[in-house]
Formats: structure tokens, sequence, C-alpha cells
């Protein structure tokens, strides 16, 4: 038998031991993302709010100022695309938390016998999209 494994393992390399989710870790870098999500939001919506009044005044321009109205739109929209990016990184990254956390909670409640709760909750849209 160990030669099966040792083939199987030289083949496919040994399996990975999967880190085991720390609820309160993730938690805790939850909380501290919440925290810091104000200020990237509020720059998100000036920036946006300075995109609309660029479109606005592209509605009435000129050809002479269209150039340089779509020039400047075009740099604000490089700024928003990459604070946009982080953000969505950061809420993705968050979410995968998340879902770890549920999981690991769902695993527990099953332990201890909270069956009815575990089946209630795998039926519940909330908690399927994780």
């Amino acid at each position: 038998m160990a030669s099966k494994k040792s083939w199987w393992q030289s083949l496919f390399g040994p399996q990975e031991q999967h880190k085991k989710a720390d609820a309160l870790k993730d938690i805790q870098a939850i909380i501290e993302f919440l925290k810091e999500i104000h200020p990237d939001v509020r720059e998100l919506i000036a920036k946006f709010q300075e995109l609309e009044e660029l479109e606005k005044e592209r509605e009435v321009a000129t050809s002479g100022v269209l150039h340089v109205n779509i020039e400047a739109q075009a740099k604000l929209l490089d700024d928003i695309l990459k604070k946009y990016s982080f953000l969505q990184n950061d809420v993705d990254i968050n979410g995968v938390r998340v879902a770890q956390i549920s999981r690991q909670l769902l695993r527990r409640a099953e332990q201890v016998g909270l069956h009815d709760l575990v089946k209630q909750k795998k039926k519940d849209v909330n908690w399927r999209v994780f």
C-alpha cells in the first residue's frame, strides 16, 4: 500500500494541507475593512460627480472643446477604474471571508447537533449566496 501511495504522490505531489479558517481573524479583518471603506467610497463619489459634470458639459460642448473634455474624462476614468478595482478586490476578498465564516459556523452547528438550524440556513437565500 505504501508503494501505491508514494507512486500517487510522485505523480501528483503530496496533498496540500488545507489551512483551517480562523473566524476570529476573518471577522477582525472584515471590521477593519469596513471601518476604512468610507473614505474610499467618499473619494469615488466625488470622482463620479466630477465625471458627471464633465459628461453634462460634453453634451453641450462645441467641437473645439470636445477633445479637451473627452481627454479630461479619460484621465478621470483612469483614476476611477484604478480605485474601483482596488475597492472591488477588497470587497471580493472580504466576501470570501464571510463565506468561510458562514461555512465554518454551519460545520460547528452540525457538530453540536443543531441539524434543524443547518437545514434552515442551507435553504435561506442569503446563506446560499456564500
